[in-house]
């Protein structure tokens, strides 16, 4: 009797056209899913928690145009910006862990929320102030409706 060592096997998915197996890529603009039989095949799908999707992840959407965010070159910083650059979106998110930081919109007037300190603590205020003068306290490093 042999001992053998079971690897934990991933989940494979099909192209939907082909039906090719599919590979997980970390693109430029995040991950994706393509065909395995590429060029002949040119299916995509977009990763979804780790599976092939139609639908889009938001964290990979830009949080005011919904275009999708791009991670910088390295040698330029660990950070994402919007698509949408050269078209006016001028949104840059923090790298975290991989994925664009966590955004949050001013319920006033729809763009970014900073975390700021202020004389009584840490609270998040409109990106666009003195324009929007809106802020909100911070509750578990998020703002408090």
């Amino acid at each position: 009797m042999t001992n053998s060592i079971s690897k934990i096997s991933e989940k494979t998915y099909y192209c939907p056209s082909c039906k090719q197996a599919m590979r997980r890529i970390e693109g430029k603009m995040g991950p994706f899913w393509g065909c395995s039989d590429f060029p002949k095949c040119k299916t995509t799908r977009n990763d979804a928690d780790g599976k092939p999707s139609e639908k889009v992840d938001e964290h990979y959407r830009c949080p005011i145009c919904t275009r999708r965010m791009v991670k910088a070159d390295k040698e330029k910083g660990d950070y994402w910006y919007c698509s949408g650059f050269a078209k006016g979106c001028k949104v840059t998110l923090a790298d975290h862990n991989g994925m664009p930081e966590l955004a949050h919109r001013c319920k006033s007037c729809g763009f970014l929320l900073v975390k700021r300190k202020g004389k009584n603590g840490v609270f998040w205020g409109c990106s666009t102030y003195p324009k929007c003068t809106a802020s909100y306290p911070n509750i578990n490093h998020r703002p408090d409706y």
